[in-house]
């Protein structure tokens, strides 16, 4: 019997954390869908930002392992990481461009493979076609990605994130809340 009430706490523990994930990303994507091309130029220079640090951690890192092997390539990366990150942070558009083309390419497979996993796994039990809908809304949005390039792109990056957070949010809390009705029972 203290098994049983142990497992519910933890369940609840588990899923509370997921559950407050899920709210976050279905804020995080009415903002976007709300704001998208600030949205776009938010998302594209974080991953600038991302680059750039890394790429100057990686030099760092270089420079403190020296006796190890690895020094040069090590060295050789983080530059290549230091310049991309400049790169995008000083050329925003180019950058969104090419964003939104790998964002396309991958909410295609991110979406073909969520839906996959809904058939699959059965996530959710009874609420796997919430998981299969949010790989096929998932899915024609690469598509529509891809059609419509290059033109729309400032707009589409953050709009489409928007929707996917969105979705992918709204699809784990219901998973979320369907492990917790079925641990309860």
């Amino acid at each position: 019997m203290q098994t049983d009430f142990q497992l519910d706490i933890d369940v609840k523990k588990s899923t509370g954390w997921v559950i407050a994930l899920s709210i976050a990303l279905i804020i995080l994507g009415i903002g976007a869908m709300i704001a998208p091309m600030i949205a776009s130029a938010f998302f594209t220079s974080i991953i600038g930002w991302i680059a750039l640090i890394s790429g100057i951690v990686m030099i760092v890192q270089s420079f403190q392992s020296k006796p190890v092997r690895g020094f040069w390539l090590n060295l050789i990366v983080g530059i290549f990481y230091v310049i991309a990150g400049i790169y995008i942070l000083f050329n925003l558009g180019a950058a969104i461009l090419a964003l939104t083309f790998a964002f396309g390419i991958l909410f295609v497979a991110e979406g073909i493979f969520t839906i996959i996993m809904g058939f699959t796994n059965k996530a959710g039990h009874r609420m796997s076609w919430l998981v299969v809908l949010n790989g096929v809304i998932t899915l024609i949005l690469g598509i529509m990605v891809l059609n419509s390039f290059p033109f729309s792109a400032l707009w589409l990056i953050g709009l489409y994130v928007g929707i996917s957070l969105l979705m992918s949010g709204i699809s784990l809390l219901s998973a979320a809340l369907a492990v917790r009705k079925v641990a309860a029972a």
